[in-house]
Parts: C-alpha cells; structure tokens; sequence
C-alpha cells in the first residue's frame, strides 16, 4: 500500500436512500475527516437519492457509478484504482464487485455486514466463496450477525471483528422536550420492507380498545413497497387513531422530536441507527428480541423488549406507555446517557482504523 495515499478511504453504499447504514457511513466520513484522514463514498444508487444532498452539503465526495453490466464494474474500477482502502458496506456492492477483485489485490477490502440475514442462497453462498480470498477484514455490528454469517460462509481464514456503530450525537438545545398533553406519539424509522414488519404495530394499535387508540398517534418515516399495505391497513382498521406517513426525511431533529417512543418491529437486526439514535434525543424504545436490539434496549432501564410479530404484548407496552408518561421520560435520560457512554463515533472509527491499519487475511 501506498503510504502517501494511506489516509485516502473509499466507503461503497448500494445507494444513498435514506437508510441507517447510509447515515451511519456518512457520520463516519464526518468523523475520519475530523481524524485527518480523507473518506468519500462510492453509491451504486441513483443521482437523486436523498442522502446525497446531505453528503455534498458535508463536504464529502460523493461518486455515483451506474451503467450496464460491465460497464458498471469498469467504472467502479476506476474509482476503485486510486483508493488504498476500500470499505463495502453491502452484499450487494460485493456482488457487482466480484469481477474487479482480483484488480485489487494491493488494495486494503475491508467488508462490514449491517445486518443478520443469513443470505444462504445459493447464488449468495457463491458469492461469498468467491469473495473471500480477496477480502483482508470482515466487520459485524452484532455478534448474532457474526456468527449467522460464518455458520453460512465459514470464512475462518478472514479477519472477522464485531464493531459496534456509533452515531453523532445531537446538542442538548435540539433535544425537544415530551409534550406531556395526555397523548402518545410512537415513531417507525426505516425502510417499509417486509424484513421489518412494521404492519405489527399497526395490528398492536388496532388492539387497543377505542378510547386509548383516540389517544395515540403513530407517525411513519421512509418509503418501502409494504407501504401501500400499511396506509391500507390504516384507513379500514384504525380510524380512531392519527397514522401519518411523512415519507423520506433526511433532518433527523424532525424525525425524533416527532414522537416520544420509538418501535422497532423488525424480524432482524443488526445494531439498530434508529434505536441508537432515538436513544440520543432522549426517546424511550420498544423492540422487537432480534439482533441486537437486546443488546442496546434493557428492560426497565430505556425500554421494553417483545418478541417478534407479538402484537398482543407489543398493545400492552402501549398502554403501559402511555399511561406511565414519566417511565418515558426517565427511559429517555438514561437511553442517551448509555448511548455517550458506548457508543459514541469517534470509538468506532478508533476500531475500524485499527482494522485498517492491521495486515490483511486474504488468501
């Protein structure tokens, strides 16, 4: 490797939707720029996604590679050629990457997988298998992800590290306090994919008698194609209760000041950005037992815990919420106090220099 170039990281996105791993990477750019180094992010995306706006206004460079198939993997090469670190954070920009691979051997490939999918196809076993003797380090945000992967892959030769995401944290003063008028505002922020079967909360909500759905609102942040399912779901079962579907939003002030309790309903994840950054605005969470949401959401602490696709318990942790509006304020406080103390930025890019710098394990 280069030294003179030592500094310079190329960070590889799918696309820059609004999406917790797109926002982690670009508060990581942040964070390496202020270390001295020299990211930018590669989107296999579209030129309009959302997030790119906000990267540019960040003063990061952002490159979009499209084309045919060849076509796309020559000019990904070409951004790839004069990088001594490329960072993948998807599976899918380790598939198009496949044939440039073996280009890169003098190049630092360092894989971090978001989530806990197992991909055991085997069209992605494949994948895989090919990648693997190219790629020096593989990261996890979860341990649960770790080890579903190398169960499916092997990969005992690769590096392989668990490094928890860290997000910036906001300022006290854009921290809007509970609104405490009797009326609990639940927050859903992410894709609208089956994967995260936000259609549950709309069935915990449909559960509750009539006089308690009059009082909570539920208010949905990002597109997905299970959004049509859910505004359907909405207007036939829950005419007592608000459900607003705000779309894509980049401004995450306007995010989590809008609700006081954030669900996530997922049947899988890694170490949840919505959860991390919910804690950080002082916002109570309740989460499905996946992942590593047990991890971050300790019960009678800074949250509650249910298990997957349980909408009965997911009504009574409702109620519960509602009825005890002080338990969210003091789940709140200790939720960001937690997140200051684990999970701050500046440690996870501290662990991913670390994995950087060492040699890689490629074979």
């Amino acid at each position: 490797m280069n030294k003179s170039l030592s500094k310079k990281i190329s960070h590889v996105v799918s696309s820059l939707q609004v999406g917790g791993a797109e926002r982690f990477v670009i508060d990581l750019c942040i964070e390496q720029r202020e270390q001295g180094l020299e990211p930018d992010i590669i989107s296999l995306g579209h030129h309009d996604d959302p997030l790119i706006a906000v990267a540019e206004g960040l003063g990061i460079k952002v490159t979009v590679v499209r084309g045919m198939k060849g076509l796309v993997q020559w000019r990904l090469w070409k951004a790839y050629r004069n990088q001594p670190i490329i960072h993948i954070h998807s599976p899918a920009v380790l598939m198009v990457s496949l044939p440039i691979l073996p280009l890169c051997l003098e190049r630092k490939i360092v894989y971090t997988r978001h989530g806990a999918a197992k991909l055991s196809t085997k069209r992605w076993r494949r994948v895989h298998q090919f990648a693997r003797r190219y790629i020096d380090s593989i990261c996890f945000v979860s341990e649960e992800g770790q080890q579903i992967f190398h169960d499916v892959n092997g990969w005992e030769h690769v590096d392989s590290s668990v490094i928890d995401n860290g997000i910036a944290m906001p300022r006290e003063q854009d921290i809007i306090p509970h609104p405490q008028d009797g009326r609990l505002r639940i927050g859903s922020v992410g894709r609208m994919v089956s994967l995260k079967h936000q259609i549950s909360l709309l069935q915990a909500v449909a559960l509750l008698p009539e006089d308690i759905q009059q009082k909570v609102e539920v208010h949905f942040f990002g597109t997905g194609d299970q959004m049509p399912k859910l505004q359907n779901f909405s207007q036939q079962h829950l005419a007592q209760s608000t459900v607003v579907f705000h779309g894509l939003e980049s401004d995450r002030s306007k995010i989590y000041n809008r609700f006081e309790l954030l669900a996530v309903t997922s049947e899988t994840e890694g170490m949840s950005l919505a959860i991390m950054e919910a804690m950080a605005y002082k916002r109570a969470v309740v989460a499905s037992k996946v992942g590593g949401n047990g991890v971050l959401v300790k019960e009678q602490l800074n949250g509650w815990l249910f298990d997957f696709d349980d909408s009965d318990s997911l009504a009574q942790i409702i109620q519960q919420a509602l009825a005890h509006a002080e338990t969210l304020i003091d789940y709140g406080k200790a939720g960001r106090e937690r997140v200051l103390e684990e999970f701050s930025l500046q440690r996870t890019q501290n662990q991913y220099q670390k994995v950087y710098q060492d040699v890689g394990t490629s074979i």
